[in-house]
C-alpha cells in the first residue's frame, strides 16, 4: 500500500475578519459572502415563503428572526417590533421576532494572533463493574466558542461586548472648543444578555477568491471586557464568544456552521 501524500490545498494559513450581530442563514443554506469575502444581509423578502431560524434585517437595522413559517406579505409591514423579543405579524402565519439590535453586520476590527473556533461535545461515559472499559458513550452537553483578541476599542464596537451598557452618541457643549463630539457606553444596572451572530471568514491561500466560513448564529460575550492602557503596547483585549442554541432551528443545525468554498 502506497504511503498517503499531502494536499497543500487542504492546509489553511490565513487571517481572519471577524463580523458581529449578522443574519443566521435559513436551515440548510449558507451565509452568503461575496468574491471579495464581504458578507450579506438579507433584506425583508416580498411574497416569499419563510422557515423558523431564518433571520433578515429590518428597515431600522435591527435583526428579525422567523419563529412562525410561511409566506410573506407583497408589502412590508409597516411597523416593527424594536425591542428585544418584540414580535411581528406578516403574510398570513408569519411571525418575526427582534432578536439582536443593530447595528447589524459590524466589522470587528483589527485582531491580533489567532482566532479560535471551539467546537466540542461533552461525553459521558457509562461503565459497568463488570467491565474495565466503559459500555457505551453518550453526549451530555456542548460547547461551542468563538475567541479572539482585538484591537480597536471605539464604543461603536465595544456596545456589543458590554452587555450591561448603553451606547449613545452626541454633542457636549461644556466640552473643549473642537473636542464636543462623543460617543459613550454608560453602563451598570440589570440588562438583557443580547444574542448575537459571529461570523468569522478567512481567505484560502491557494484561491484567494475563496474562503472558510464558520458561523456561531447566537451567542452572547462570556468573558468581563479588559482594556489595558499603556504607552509600550497597543490595547487589545480578548473576547470569547459562547454559543446558545437556537431552538428555532431543527437539531443538528441549531449552533452554527462551518463551510470551505471549494
Amino acid at each position: 500500500m502506497a504511503l498517503g501524500t499531502a494536499t497543500p490545498t487542504l492546509i489553511h494559513q490565513g487571517p481572519g475578519w471577524l463580523y458581529l450581530n449578522v443574519c443566521a442563514p435559513a436551515t440548510g443554506h449558507r451565509h452568503v459572502i461575496g468574491s471579495d469575502g464581504t458578507p450579506t444581509q438579507p433584506a425583508w423578502p416580498s411574497a416569499t415563503a419563510v422557515t423558523a431560524g431564518q433571520m433578515i434585517v429590518d428597515p431600522n437595522g435591527n435583526i428579525q428572526e422567523c419563529t412562525t413559517g410561511g409566506t410573506t406579505f407583497a408589502n412590508a409591514p409597516g411597523t416593527w417590533g424594536a425591542t428585544l423579543g418584540a414580535t411581528t405579524a406578516d403574510g398570513s402565519t408569519v411571525v418575526w421576532t427582534c432578536v439582536a439590535l443593530a447595528p447589524a453586520y459590524l466589522f470587528a476590527g483589527a485582531l491580533e494572533g489567532a482566532t479560535d473556533l471551539d467546537i466540542g461535545a461533552k461525553v459521558e461515559e457509562t461503565t459497568a463493574d463488570q467491565e474495565t472499559l466503559p459500555i457505551d458513550a453518550v453526549m451530555t452537553g456542548e460547547v461551542d466558542s468563538v475567541a479572539v483578541t482585538l484591537k480597536e476599542s471605539d464604543c461603536a464596537k465595544l456596545q456589543l461586548l458590554i452587555p450591561q451598557g448603553t451606547y449613545a452618541t452626541g454633542t457636549d457643549s461644556t466640552l473643549p472648543a473642537g473636542a464636543q463630539a462623543y460617543e459613550e457606553i454608560a453602563f451598570g444596572g440589570l440588562m438583557p444578555v443580547p444574542k448575537f451572530g459571529v461570523l468569522l471568514i478567512s481567505k484560502r491561500k491557494d484561491q484567494t477568491s475563496k474562503f472558510v466560513v464558520s458561523q456561531i448564529y447566537r451567542a452572547y460575550q462570556k468573558e468581563a471586557v479588559k482594556l489595558p492602557f499603556q504607552r509600550g503596547k497597543e490595547t487589545t483585549y480578548k473576547i470569547t464568544f459562547q454559543a446558545v442554541a437556537d431552538l428555532n432551528r431543527p437539531v443538528g443545525d441549531r449552533g452554527g456552521k462551518v463551510y470551505r468554498q471549494i
